[in-house]
């Protein structure tokens, strides 16, 4: 090191901080990047950025002599906060908001202990690779479901103006395309937000190891964004080429090669770009500052200092299982039930749930199914199981009725008073809703039932709002299974007789 050096044994104790709290945010993430094709380049996020700090290392600022006790404090007032972020999380494992507030959380702890070990230069050197740490958190689901819809729209209509031009016939329906052999849906995977998320990570990850400045890096976003929107493009033409010539069989055997080859294509594209940026670069050589005397080490870098953040570590961990613990004891069973599936029913059938939408549902079990009655209502039900585990009620609320079929070309006209149907000894409650494409109506029954709901009367019903989530932390409920009945309807002309045809339904289709 030039200048002043620190032992090597005076950054374990640091090193074991940050690590034990981080791999608590990761373990948290985990179950995102495993079931979620969107984030699974999560996994190899946080060795890339040890691979980062580790090309810093070598040119590094000298250690300086300013004070580390204000950013110790600093360590130490977050480390605190791990208690209330920790009781918020673990009845909300899925809310990305209190994971994006844990992430922050521990990125200001990791930024002050680099400022109290090696000074305010020490935190401007590696804090890079601290914050590329954050592109492995899911995005906030307003933001994503936001830039999703929009990106499967302009995909599908694109995709419609060049099926025109190569003489295919196709129609767009929001999210849906239209050709002569069927519907060919744009979901989440087709859209390119899969691509644009695993780009910008690569740009910036590219852009970090070459060392270039604010422009080239920016440079390098733009160009991944500029490759991956038109692959994209062309993987959802060659799949409505696919349908239309070949059928939907030959479809989904191409659909996820194709999506393979889109990202081979794109990611060594990328690479090319980052390459040519790369002529002629000159990193700015890192100015050494003035620092301690060689071999001699702050004091607040012992293990006196790590294991008292340690401990905030252990009281938060420890603190959050006692407080859910005591609560659940009081937890009360409710009624089991399940679905009889109608297969005795005219046009019966199933209704694919897709990979993409089963990854971001968490499910344990889910079915769709489709059939006809008697005087010729067409229905459709989904049944979707949770088993207690890492998983909340509030989960079911990213995919309400109201959410997900404006994706497909219904527009939601109404949400009516919630309905109460009891069906052999169990009160089942029903959010209703109704939606309209052209002269089309759909009347949507969605219900939502918990294992085991609070014992407390007055508790609100988790319906996924910020109040019902914290609510959650108050009455101590996690780790409650959960499922969900929504039932569509399409025959009936007006809300009472939706009604009725559900009441009529249900004796057939539930079962204790």
């Amino acid at each position: 090191m030039r200048g002043a050096r620190l032992t090597p044994a005076a950054l374990v104790p640091v090193g074991v901080v940050l690590a034990v709290v981080w791999l608590q945010l990761f373990n948290q993430l985990r179950s995102d990047w495993a079931i979620n094709p969107q984030y699974g380049y999560g996994f190899i996020v946080p060795p890339l950025a040890l691979g980062l700090l580790w090309q810093r290392w070598p040119r590094r600022p000298a250690v300086t002599t300013t004070s580390g006790h204000g950013a110790i404090a600093l360590a130490g007032a977050l480390l605190a906060l791990l208690l209330p972020v920790r009781l918020i999380e673990e009845a909300n494992p899925e809310w990305r908001l209190i994971l994006w507030t844990h992430a922050l959380l521990l990125t200001g702890v990791t930024l002050a202990l680099l400022q109290a070990t090696g000074g305010v230069a020490w935190r401007r050197h590696f804090a890079f690779p601290i914050f590329f740490l954050l592109v492995a958190v899911p995005w906030p689901v307003g933001f994503e479901q936001a830039i999703i819809q929009n990106l499967m729209r302009g995909v599908a209509s694109v995709t419609v103006d060049l099926a025109g031009l190569a003489s295919i016939p196709a129609l767009r329906h929001g999210n849906l395309i239209e050709v002569s052999s069927g519907m060919v849906g744009v979901d989440e995977a087709c859209s390119g937000v899969r691509s644009l998320q695993t780009t910008l990570m690569v740009s910036l990850f590219l852009g970090e190891l070459y060392a270039f400045n604010a422009g080239r890096r920016l440079a390098l976003v733009v160009a991944g964004f500029l490759l991956a929107l038109p692959a994209n493009v062309s993987r959802t033409f060659f799949l409505v080429w696919v349908a239309t010539r070949h059928g939907f069989e030959a479809l989904h055997r191409a659909h996820d090669g194709a999506g393979v080859v889109v990202i081979s294509m794109v990611l060594p594209l990328l690479w090319g770009v980052a390459w040519w940026l790369r002529r002629g670069w000159r990193p700015v050589p890192v100015v050494a500052s003035a620092g301690t005397p060689a071999g001699t080490n702050p004091r607040w870098l012992g293990w006196r200092p790590a294991l008292l953040f340690l401990w905030f570590a252990v009281v938060a961990e420890a603190g959050t299982e006692g407080w859910y613990r005591r609560h659940e004891t009081a937890a009360l069973p409710s009624a089991r039930w399940t679905v009889a599936w109608p297969t005795n029913q005219a046009g019966f059938g199933e209704i694919e749930i897709g990979d993409t939408a089963r990854a971001m549902l968490r499910c344990d079990t889910g079915r769709g199914v489709s059939w006809s009655d008697a005087r010729a209502n067409q229905w459709r039900m989904f049944f979707l199981r949770w088993e207690p585990g890492k998983n909340s009620a509030q989960l079911a609320k990213g995919h309400t009725p109201d959410i997900c079929l404006p994706g497909t070309g219904h527009q939601l006209r109404a949400e009516h008073e919630r309905v109460r149907m009891h069906v052999h000894g169990v009160e089942l409650p029903f959010r209703h809703y109704e939606f309209g494409s052209g002269s089309r109506t759909l009347f949507v029954f969605y219900c939502l039932w918990e294992d085991r709901p609070s014992a407390h009367a007055d508790d609100p019903h988790e319906d996924g709002t910020q109040a019902s989530r914290l609510s959650a932390v108050r009455a101590g409920r996690r780790h409650l299974g959960q499922q969900v009945l929504e039932i569509a309807v399409e025959g009936p002309v007006t809300r009472e007789e939706s009604i009725a045809a559900l009441r009529e339904m249900l004796g057939t289709l539930i079962i204790r």
